[in-house]
């Protein structure tokens, strides 16, 4: 059987990071991906920018998610788009993805750590620590995993490990161990998912002189406005979608939404997937014909995945909450800090107007943050696993902020280096267990 000392599960932006994180800390680490390349909602659902690094005035987001920007950047194209923003810090905030040359950055930073990286894997199982005899001390009572089942193309296999980090975005690996989350909203209701796309032939000047012509609204919101007086806004959305220019003439684009989801449902994101690439012509119709620079664009290709934005959420030694984002409540183990608004996309089209002004009535100033405690990745009751990324604990209003990728960059930093800490000291992952000030101290290196 093989056996490491850290499993990582989930190659997104949080596991590419613990993974990287652990490794480089000197514990042997496993990152197991489910498709055949890193980067989860940035390569695989294509989403087209890095949201927020800074709070508009300092950089928040640094080590390893800087990194990974900085080498992208080596590359990549310098969207004048983005750049230009006011209240964002030039080159750092909203930059644009270029899916294949960060797929290159990632394999290369992951292997280079020396994590180890396992391709085509699904995790199907975890197997729990027996339970310590009675009468036995200094015994941890926290339950404990021991190793994870997994399925491949070489058939079932059994990997072990002494700590485990939970990266799959749906919080997998700790509801397969028997940890305590929550879903969506009262009624079981989640966040719409969005299908996003890429196209070419995109007239970038043109493009350019309207959107310096529109100011801030000079993305797709003046072209949607028209579009919506004329009834020709496509499949009845009432939001807004981002864009970002990608390359020269090319375009990425997060638009529409596919609602009623069911995320943890195989047969409803099967119906999901569908219905969103049939969709698909309508916004190309909707560029074309409202967005100056963008008559002639064609779609190039979509994401390999739908793109989610919620499903279940860790209840853990602490509960961020809307009280928290609205209070900037900072913490004595926080591991990192964000800004983001509260993003949270309707459920079902009937809830799109109150969504959309959550977003902007949330807004902090330039300056303002938050900070996201060690205690929100680590699920109750466990010693061995944490959970980074979108699925920490969290109220449903707190998650639609953390859940964007440059603030899971940071978190899954702060879990692999604190399993690494732990491969080192012995003692376990929860965090009374954890040296804070020894975590907090390494993170800030």
């Amino acid at each position: 059987m093989r056996q490491y000392d850290v499993i990582v599960a989930g190659g997104g932006p949080a596991g590419v990071a613990a993974g990287i994180a652990a490794a480089r800390h000197g514990a042997k680490t496993l990152l197991i991906e489910r498709s055949a390349c890193l980067g989860g909602m940035a390569t695989l659902a294509g989403v087209p920018a890095f949201g927020p690094y800074t709070d508009g005035e300092k950089d928040l987001i640094g080590g390893i998610g800087r990194e990974i920007l900085e080498n992208l950047k080596k590359e990549a194209y310098r969207s004048p788009f983005y750049d230009r923003k006011p209240d964002r810090i030039e080159g750092i905030d909203w930059f644009p993805i270029d899916p294949e040359i960060l797929k290159r950055v990632l394999d290369e930073m992951v292997t280079d750590s020396g994590c180890e990286v396992l391709f085509h894997t699904v995790v199907v199982g975890v197997n729990l620590c027996e339970a310590p005899e009675s009468g036995l001390e200094n015994v941890s009572k926290k339950k404990k995993l021991q190793s994870l089942q997994v399925f491949h193309k070489g058939g079932m296999e059994t990997i072990q490990a002494k700590y485990f980090i939970d990266c799959t975005g749906d919080a997998d690996v700790a509801a397969m161990a028997g940890a305590e989350f929550a879903y969506g909203d009262e009624a079981g209701g989640v966040q719409a998912g969005t299908l996003c796309f890429r196209v070419a032939g995109v007239d970038t000047a043109r493009f350019m002189e309207y959107v310096e012509r529109e100011g801030e609204n000079g993305n797709l919101s003046v072209a949607s406005e028209k579009a919506k007086r004329d009834g020709r806004f496509p499949a009845g959305e009432s939001k807004v979608g981002g864009m970002a220019l990608q390359a020269e003439g090319v375009a990425g684009l997060n638009f529409g939404h596919v609602y009623d989801l069911k995320p943890l449902d195989a047969w409803d994101l099967s119906r999901a997937e569908i219905e969103a690439r049939k969709r698909l012509p309508e916004y190309m119709e909707f560029l074309r014909e409202y967005v100056p620079g963008m008559e002639r664009c064609v779609l190039v290709s979509s994401g390999p995945y739908l793109g989610i934005r919620e499903s279940r959420r860790i209840c853990g030694e602490y509960t961020l909450t809307q009280e928290d984002y609205f209070n900037r409540a900072d913490f004595e183990d926080a591991v990192v800090h964000y800004s983001y608004p509260i993003d949270l996309h309707a459920a079902v089209p009937s809830e799109g107007t109150e969504k959309e002004d959550l977003y902007q009535t949330s807004k902090y100033k330039n300056g303002e943050c938050y900070g996201i405690p060690y205690r929100a990745l680590i699920p109750k009751g466990f010693g061995n696993l944490a959970v980074a990324g979108r699925a920490i604990s969290a109220d449903r209003a707190m998650m639609a902020s953390v859940r964007i990728m440059s603030p899971c960059f940071g978190m899954g930093q702060a879990a692999g280096t604190a399993a690494a800490l732990c491969v080192k000291e012995g003692g376990m992952l929860d965090s009374a267990s954890m040296d804070m000030e020894k975590l907090i101290r390494l993170l800030n290196v």
